[in-house]
């Protein structure tokens, strides 16, 4: 990535950072004002039953969220913060105003009338990100419209979702149904394609299928593909949550014209991160993580103690393809196809001769024992027309999928 753009990054999210300062009169200092009164009295709480990396807003509230802790930690402490910033919204004037209060490390945001996804920050007094928050925006109660999967042999049973996390719209000729793409074990999202995408022989888009993403002033800002990134950490995707990190790198060993190490994918793990963790989403541990993506009550799915998978009650014989729309159903579940962020590059794959998906679950696939190979791989269900359709499969961990969560 060049200079200019890790400029023009961080340009952009620390542009919206926002703070709001009372005044002293002559004779006697005033205590601070962050957050203007009628804000303050009028914002619902997103944290009362606890914190975590997304939360689901109705469209035409205030609301305020406590940013003090990581994701859904209750010892794991953001650091110092001082101010918000938004990073990006998907509609303008979606976010009309974005406040904090740095002494009770609370955010206040300000929503329109209207849905999408945006995408928050706690900064620091130099304005680098310390941690961001998904806002999920609009008219959706996840509990009036959950999916209970029959018990399967060893008793195990997950409850879903009806939609990917970031979908704001159920109807099913809408792009808006397709919700947010996620690298395997991040906690933030990028926006799903919003037209089909067209590419050339040498793979330039004639169509690249992306969103136009916006600042609190509701001025356009740089596409997710032109931001993306070689080389990927925890620390960075924590720093650079619009950063999509095309897997792992290596130095070439040459310099750029400023003198700085150039580096190139590494087609050895195939990750985004330089170090690996099979625990990033719970599959491990089997419990909700900082990095879990998902709102607070709910995770991302993974396989039980006995190595069934979340989505082993979808069949293919029991599949209908909606060719209209894009999309299959099982047993009254919607999965639309979504395309990729492709794990090379950061942008959008969504060809509509071919529509296709995958929704990530947590658990890692799992090596044969004989198996010496570096490449680590995430596990999904892959939506796709055909024999395919229905089967778990596995993938690059830096490839941008759908996430479905399940209730904790």
């Amino acid at each position: 990535m060049t200079n200019y753009k890790k400029s023009l990054l961080a340009a952009l999210l620390c542009a919206a950072s926002v703070s709001f300062t009372g005044c002293k009169d002559d004779d006697e200092p005033q205590k601070p004002v962050y957050v203007p009164e009628e804000i303050a009295t009028a914002a619902v709480s997103l944290s009362v039953n606890g914190t975590a990396n997304c939360y689901i807003v109705k469209p035409g509230s205030i609301v305020s969220f406590d940013a003090s802790h990581k994701g859904n930690s209750e010892t794991e402490l953001t650091g110092k913060a001082v101010s918000a910033s938004l990073v990006w919204q998907d509609s303008k004037g979606l976010v009309k105003s974005l406040f904090f209060n740095p002494e009770t490390k609370t955010a206040y945001a300000e929503i329109a009338e209207s849905k999408g996804n945006a995408l928050v920050a706690a900064c620091d007094e130099a304005g680098t990100i310390l941690w961001s928050w998904h806002l999920w925006i609009c008219d959706y109660d996840p509990e009036k419209s959950l999916f209970t999967t029959e018990a399967n042999a060893a008793g195990t049973q997950w409850t879903f979702m009806d939609r990917n996390i970031g979908a704001t719209d159920m109807n099913r000729g809408s792009f808006d149904n397709f919700g947010m793409l996620y690298q395997w074990g991040r906690k933030d999202p990028f926006p799903g394609a919003c037209a089909f995408t067209i590419q050339n022989e040498d793979y330039s888009y004639v169509e690249d299928g992306e969103r136009t993403l916006y600042d609190i002033e509701g001025k356009a800002i740089a596409k997710i593909k032109d931001l993306a990134e070689y080389h990927g950490t925890i620390e960075k995707s924590i720093r650079q949550p619009a950063t999509f990190f095309a897997m792992t790198y290596k130095a070439t060993g040459e310099v750029d014209d400023s003198g700085n190490p150039e580096y190139e994918c590494d087609y050895i793990t195939k990750d985004w991160v330089d170090v690996s963790d099979d625990d990033y989403w719970g599959g491990v541990s089997g419990k909700k993580t900082i990095y879990d993506p998902c709102p607070v009550g709910y995770k991302v799915p993974v396989s039980d103690a006995e190595g069934n998978t979340p989505y082993d009650w979808m069949k293919f014989s029991d599949m209908t393809w909606d060719s209209t729309n894009h999309g299959a159903i099982d047993k009254d579940q919607w999965f639309p196809c979504t395309g990729t962020r492709v794990y090379a590059s950061g942008g959008l794959d969504y060809p509509e001769a071919n529509p296709y998906a995958g929704v990530w679950f947590g658990t890692a696939a799992v090596k044969s024992a004989t198996s010496t190979s570096p490449v680590v791989y995430g596990q999904y269900m892959a939506i796709m027309k055909g024999k395919r359709t229905f089967k778990v499969m596995k993938d690059a961990r830096s490839q941008g999928m759908s996430v479905r969560c399940v209730k904790e």
